[in-house]
């Protein structure tokens, strides 16, 4: 039962966005707001979100059940396992999983298996190819950030797009020197921000920076969506939930990495010729440190 309550709040973003198209322009108030400050906007009564949005309370309503729900308390019992599940701690977790009598190597990697696959068919692949795009854009400057371990495949990422195209710089995780990197960004700039539940206060207050410096924003984050979501110009999702007590960082690691191989595609020519003065720099390094060695004169 808890699975399926997770399940239903983790597709309630998303419903929000499907239903879009068809909601009136009062419930579509009502809805953006929603989905601004999502989930809290919708734990308070029916009245403060009513007039939170500038719309009535019957407005509201509508727009609940529009969503699925028969009515206000079922919504908010969505939101607050929607809430519970951001928030979940490693130690939540292992409590969780205790005397769960499982061949754990073997579930690992049938969730594993799982996810990758759920990735491969459910991926965007309009919203791929549009961020495929902006990154290969030679006239782009890139920018990367992370958190204390989305941090890791921010650095990952942008270490080996630099060896594809030029101007590429992961952001310092000092946020006193976040300051001075967004004094390089603007219009021309595209930030990619990696981020996942526990999410970073200072990591999303740099997306917000870098937008309001009409920057394109790219958000990588896990199904429950980084608020840094909200500045988004677009978004991709990666599964993180494992039967470990920690978030795994695999379906990170996998878009990243088709992210790097399309964007090595789509740079041609430019792309190639860069990675080969790359490996000639890498040859010649390493003919200098060979010939230090051999004189003794290396230090």
């Amino acid at each position: 039962m808890a699975q399926v309550e997770a399940e239903a709040a983790g597709d309630l973003q998303a419903r929000l966005q499907d239903i879009a198209s068809s909601l009136s322009a009062r419930e579509l108030r009502a809805a953006r707001h929603l989905a601004a400050n999502f989930p809290i906007s919708g734990l308070g009564t029916v009245a403060e979100l009513a007039e939170a949005s500038g719309v009535s309370t019957a407005t509201v309503l509508r727009l609940v059940r529009r969503l699925g729900f028969a009515g206000y308390a079922q919504f908010q019992a969505a939101l607050k396992t929607q809430l519970e599940i951001r928030l979940q701690s490693p130690l939540i977790r292992l409590e969780r999983s205790e005397g769960a009598g499982t061949d754990f190597l073997d579930a690992y990697f049938a969730r594993l298996a799982r996810d990758m696959e759920e990735l491969r068919t459910g991926m965007d692949r309009a919203a791929f190819r549009a961020v495929t795009a902006l990154l290969a854009d030679p006239k782009r400057d890139l920018h990367v950030i992370g958190g204390r371990y989305s941090g890791r495949v921010a650095h990952y990422f942008a270490d080996l797009l630099a060896s594809v195209r030029p101007r590429v710089r992961a952001v310092d995780p000092d946020a006193q020197k976040h300051p001075q990197h967004l004094l390089g960004i603007g219009r021309a700039s595209v930030l990619c921000v990696f981020d996942v539940r526990r999410y970073q206060d200072d990591v999303v207050d740099f997306a917000r920076l870098a937008a309001a410096q009409k920057a394109k924003v790219v958000v990588l984050t896990d199904p429950w969506l980084s608020p840094a979501a909200r500045v988004a110009d677009h978004v991709l999702t990666f599964p993180i939930a494992s039967p470990s007590i920690f978030d795994v960082m695999t379906g990170a690691m996998a878009v990243a990495d088709a992210l790097l191989g399309a964007v090595a595609h789509a740079s041609g020519s430019e792309g190639r010729e860069r990675m080969a003065r790359l490996e000639a720099l890498r040859d010649a390094q390493a003919r200098l440190a060979a010939d230090k060695t051999r004189t003794g004169t290396g230090q």
